[in-house]
């Protein structure tokens, strides 16, 4: 009879150790910037830098895709973080209609400093 009483002791004391074991395993998935990243493009660069119903809107970069948005991360980050250079080839400030919140600048510095993929 004892040996009934030990049985449901000893189980529920595995459970408990595996349920601790499993929860300390458990590394917090790391922050993704990229979807923040894409919602500061559609509601800040959008209105320029897309083709829209296939006519080209004039600027020389189009962000409409994940693809176009990470092949150009280094030149978004150099328009609205890095100090603007004078001269026709410099980089100007983006968006044109004003500046970013320091909010959504460090979003996407930190972005480019993750690796600046459609994964980070």
């Amino acid at each position: 009879m004892k040996t009934l009483r030990i049985i449901p002791a000893v189980l529920l004391g595995a459970v408990c150790v595996c349920a601790c074991q499993h929860k300390e395993d458990m590394a917090p998935a790391p922050e993704k910037y990229f979807p923040r990243v894409k919602t500061i493009i559609t509601n800040n660069c959008l209105s320029c830098h897309s083709a829209v119903n296939g006519t080209w809107q004039g600027r020389p970069t189009s962000f409409d895709t994940d693809e176009e948005i990470v092949a150009a991360n280094a030149s978004i980050k150099a328009s609205v973080a890095d100090p603007a250079s004078p001269g026709p080839f410099g980089n100007k400030r983006m968006p044109v209609n004003g500046e970013l919140s320091s909010e959504e600048i460090a979003t996407i510095v930190t972005w480019l400093e993750k690796g600046g993929r459609s994964t980070d």
